[in-house]
């Protein structure tokens, strides 16, 4: 994302998105035209829905989005401060603020994915089926019989929806 400053130290996003929940380091926030006149330090204000307010440091004109920037879903209000620092001591003199600029945080899938078999743990799976079946005492003949229909049953009818699906593309 890119936030640009004019020479009035007007902020305007390029997007609103400012992440989606949960998500770790992957994103930056880039100020274009970073500059003001007696300024030496900048750094980002973002006031959450909650009332919570957060600085966030920006470094060679930019900060990257972390855990603790996403850390509610909703409207985030946005505003760059100029600072300058005092000689001598560890403080700062505010120089100048940019407008409030409005981004979003978007929520998220929080549950954890299920992952696909492969095609070989799949063949895999079968394989163990098959040999569980073929195990099956004599006495239980007709029980390995309907599974073995079923297991096939379920093999041509995935084999067909496979065909479809690649003709359909």
């Amino acid at each position: 994302m890119n936030v640009y400053l004019d020479e009035g130290f007007y902020a305007k996003p390029d997007t609103e998105l400012l992440g989606y929940m949960g998500e770790l380091g992957t994103r930056r926030v880039v100020f274009n035209a970073l500059w003001l006149d007696g300024a030496d330090s900048f750094s980002c204000l973002l006031e959450y829905e909650d009332g919570v307010t957060i600085e966030v440091p920006v470094e060679n004109s930019y900060f990257t989005v972390t855990e603790q920037v996403l850390r509610h879903t909703g409207k985030v209000r946005c505003q760059v401060a100029a600072k300058a620092h005092i000689t001598g001591t560890q403080t700062c003199r505010l120089v100048k603020k940019s407008n409030i600029f409005t981004l979003v945080i978007k929520p998220s899938l929080t549950e954890p994915a299920q992952r696909q078999a492969s095609d070989t743990q799949g063949g895999s799976l079968l394989d163990d089926i098959r040999q569980a079946v073929n195990g099956l005492d004599s006495a239980s003949d007709s029980t390995a019989e309907v599974i073995s229909g079923v297991i096939a049953d379920a093999i041509e009818r995935d084999i067909a929806d496979d065909e479809q699906l690649c003709a359909s593309v």
